[in-house]
């Protein structure tokens, strides 16, 4: 009996929404009538459509980085502020250069005196070869000379040098007799008043002469039969003994060839030694100069003038805003979707009227998370006039893949009920449901199967109609 009574009373609310909307009158409607829904509707229209995807991040510059101070001192000079656009190599600071200039002289001097220790090495080393064969020679024919002495005075006399000898003391001995004569006669003579004084004492002094050369004749001959004496043969013994040790002494030279050669080696390791010193120390130098990495601006400045600085300080923070990117959360599902180089329309809030145009560069090769999530990263070049700043949160649209012709339905037109979508469409003034599938969407309409260009689709009001009921248009599109 509840059911029947249920039926009436819908019945009779449904006549009196009719009766309020200009129909027929409730006296004039029968039980069997069902009241027509107003509805607002809109036409299947024929048009492009793009499935697409959206991505957010923050903008961060490819060149973004902290310079800092290499060398750990005071700051005599500061360049630059906040906001001055710098060049690659533009001096940024420069710290006290005063201790390392007077260490940089002394290391330049020490490098002089290291090319003048080389340079006389290497005199010494090239003359050395042929001084030490010059004294081998030397000493060789020493040795030679003393060994042949010994050997002479430990022989004695051979036959023929006493011979030789014998002749000479017979010749001498001949000599003596005829001037002997000779002046004997010249001696009567002269007490004879026949001959001058002078002619007198030349025969005197010749007689004297051959005397002493018979003499000396006799003690040679007299030597050669004797033979050497025992100091004359220990002597040469000793001679020789001293030109073996100078031959010796004169051999140990070839090694001062070597020596001289490890002393240019040394001298040589040494300059290398000082003038990387020099280097080293010139390089400190110009690390005092603090300088910019690249092109960019000065996003921050840490020191000012007088400033003490340790080393690896920052001292500024130099942004390069020409090329900038942001990095993106991908669904796995969209991997196989999206490739590296697709373009991206990216947008601002700060620029909300403008689109920026930048492209997928890399699709990183790991997940990011425990959902399986990739990441992106998506490049954009600044325009000319520089608006885009890192930090800002940039949202970019990826498009996929554009629909030509086909048919768009407006979103507010969809039903959605678990994994069914669908649409009530109007034929003559019935409402039909119509099961449709979504291909792609935008914020406004989207791609579907199951629907016509040109047919009308309920917009508002689709939440009361059932399949099949009447509808009045009272809104259309």
């Amino acid at each position: 009996m509840q059911k029947p009574t249920g039926i009436w009373i819908g019945l009779g609310l449904m006549l009196m929404l009719s009766a309020c909307r200009g129909g027929a009158p409730a006296s004039r409607a029968t039980a069997n009538e069902t009241p027509a829904v107003a509805v607002a509707v809109a036409t299947v229209q024929t048009g492009d459509l793009s499935d697409e995807i959206e991505v957010t991040g923050d903008l961060t510059s490819y060149a973004d980085t902290l310079v800092a101070a290499k060398l750990g001192d005071k700051v005599v000079e500061v360049r630059v502020r906040e906001g001055d656009r710098v060049r690659k190599g533009q001096v940024i600071a420069v710290q006290d250069q005063s201790d390392l200039r007077i260490q940089l002289q002394q290391a330049e001097a020490a490098v002089r005196v290291a090319e003048a220790n080389l340079k006389q090495a290497e005199v010494a080393a090239k003359v050395q070869p042929a001084q030490t064969d010059a004294q081998i020679q030397s000493a060789r024919a020493a040795l030679l000379a003393a060994q042949a002495r010994l050997r002479a005075l430990q022989t004695g006399a051979r036959p023929q040098e006493r011979q030789q000898a014998e002749q000479q003391v017979a010749a001498a001995r001949a000599n003596y007799e005829l001037a002997k004569a000779n002046f004997e006669r010249a001696k009567q003579l002269y007490e004879q008043g026949a001959i001058p004084k002078q002619q007198y004492d030349a025969q005197k002094t010749a007689y004297e002469s051959a005397q002493a050369q018979l003499r000396q004749a006799e003690q040679a001959l007299s030597l050669v039969r004797e033979g050497p004496r025992r100091e004359d043969i220990e002597a040469a013994e000793q001679a020789v003994k001293q030109a073996e040790e100078a031959y010796r002494q004169a051999l140990l030279g070839k090694s001062q060839i070597e020596l001289r050669q490890q002393q240019v080696a040394a001298a040589r390791a040494a300059l290398a030694q000082a003038r990387a010193n020099y280097a080293y120390l010139k390089q400190q130098l110009a690390d005092t100069v603090i300088r910019a990495p690249f092109d960019g601006w000065v996003a921050q400045r840490f020191v000012d003038l007088g400033s003490m600085v340790g080393q690896g300080a920052p001292v500024a923070r130099v942004v390069d805003l020409r090329q900038l990117y942001f990095e993106a959360t991908l669904p796995e599902t969209l991997l196989r979707e999206v490739r590296v180089g697709m373009p991206v329309q990216v947008r601002v809030d700060a620029f909300p009227e403008r689109v920026f145009m930048g492209k997928v560069e890399a699709i990183y090769p790991a997940t990011a998370d425990n959902a399986r999530n990739l990441r992106l990263r998506i490049t954009l070049a600044n325009p000319a006039d520089l608006p885009l700043k890192t930090g800002l949160f940039a949202r970019g649209v990826i498009r996929l893949r554009t629909y030509r012709r086909v048919p768009l339905v407006p979103k507010l037109a969809l039903i959605e009920k678990g994994d069914t979508t669908r649409v009530f469409v109007v034929e003559n003034n019935i409402a039909k449901a119509r099961r449709i599938s979504v291909r792609a969407s935008n914020t406004q309409v989207v791609y579907a199967e199951g629907v016509q260009p040109g047919e009308p689709v309920v917009i508002r009001g689709q939440d009361l109609l059932s399949d099949g009921q009447p509808v009045r248009i009272v809104e259309g599109r």
